[in-house]
């Protein structure tokens, strides 16, 4: 909180799922919480969902955090609200091209302010570090312990630095938060790309009510793609997002016009299956509705990214041969910085 006079409080409170859709599935206040992998359903606040502690704060260097990200994300949740409203109160469908964009962008946001692009981002950035430093045994150790101080350092401390830093499950990587702020910038221009790409298809529900996920952009496999592909928003073969406890956008392969997606009881069965299994940890609804039903929940996912070998695959403690190290690369440039040694580098 700040203390300057004239300066505005600084907001804490942030919500991981935009307050918007939140209020679309609740009876005004209260939303039903749905805990993954057991947990009694409860009615809790609208004010109290999907809150992280300056989730979406930057900070100086000096500690002092700022409200820019979240300001800009409730400007967009606010221009978006206004679009929502005018497809579910005023059937106004296809969009105009203003609205489209709009819309398009507050998806395009939902793709990259999700706790799971976070977590991704920090356990590649954990792998990445550890597979760095098997591969390049003790010198690449020496190397950074003499960058980080200030002349040479002995055997002893290197030995010591290199069990330390071996015993990978022993410590975390995590990137600064500034870090993942700049590149969820980045993430969304990508995705706003792709998703104005598409054609968007409405599906509205007069009897059948959805749940929202955690994590509430869904995307369908590809099931003629390799087995072995994953899925991103550029091949999925659909993307769907629920924006009311009656409608969802579904955005299917580019070339057709934007209209309307056929509504029944089997497709609500299908959507509210692949939101749910979308979710991370919770997944909500309307507490009059009972879009779970049926449904066999998924347990909560630890984690987001799948590597096919682990450090100690790696682990070469006189480090690389000459043979390798002669291998002409331009990755990474030379004048890139290395990942700092110990407990900032670590959680």
């Amino acid at each position: 909180m700040s203390t300057e006079p004239g300066r505005r409080k600084l907001k804490r409170h942030h919500h991981t799922v935009p307050r918007l859709l939140l209020r679309r599935f609740a009876d005004g206040k209260r939303i039903m919480r749905v805990p993954l992998g057991g947990g009694e359903p409860k009615a809790i606040g609208v004010s109290d969902a999907t809150v992280r502690s300056h989730f979406y704060s930057m900070q100086d260097a000096t500690g002092r955090r700022d409200d820019a990200i979240e300001n800009l994300l409730a400007d967009l949740e606010d221009q978006a609200a206004r679009v929502i409203t005018r497809i579910i109160t005023e059937h106004a469908w296809p969009l105009s091209p203003d609205d489209r964009a709009v819309l398009g962008e507050w998806v395009a946001a939902q793709t990259a302010r999700i706790p799971a692009a976070r977590q991704a981002n920090n356990e590649i950035a954990d792998q990445l570090l550890k597979i760095e430093i098997a591969a390049g045994g003790k010198p690449e150790v020496r190397r950074r312990l003499e960058a980080k101080g200030e002349g040479p350092v002995s055997d002893e401390e290197v030995d010591a630095a290199w069990a330390e830093l071996t015993d990978f499950s022993s410590y975390y990587v995590e990137l600064p938060v500034n870090d993942h702020l700049l590149s969820m910038g980045e993430a969304m221009a990508i995705a706003y790309r792709w998703i104005m790409a598409r054609s968007w298809q409405l599906c509205r529900f007069e009897r059948r009510t959805l749940l929202l996920s955690d994590h509430p952009v869904t995307l369908l496999r590809d099931e003629t793609g390799p087995a072995w592909s994953g899925v991103g928003l550029a091949n999925a073969a659909a993307i769907m997002v629920p924006i009311d406890r009656r409608a969802a956008i579904i955005m299917t392969a580019p070339g057709d016009r934007d209209g309307m997606f056929p509504a029944s009881t089997k497709v609500a069965k299908e959507l509210n299956y692949r939101f749910a299994w979308n979710s991370r940890s919770e997944l909500f609804h309307h507490p009059d509705d009972d879009p779970v039903a049926g449904i066999k929940l998924p347990p909560v996912r630890s984690r987001e990214a799948e590597f096919s070998q682990t450090a100690e695959r790696f682990l070469m403690p006189e480090g690389p041969s000459e043979a390798f190290k002669s291998i002409p690369t331009d990755w990474p440039p030379s004048n890139a910085t290395a990942p700092p040694l110990g407990p900032d580098s670590t959680r």
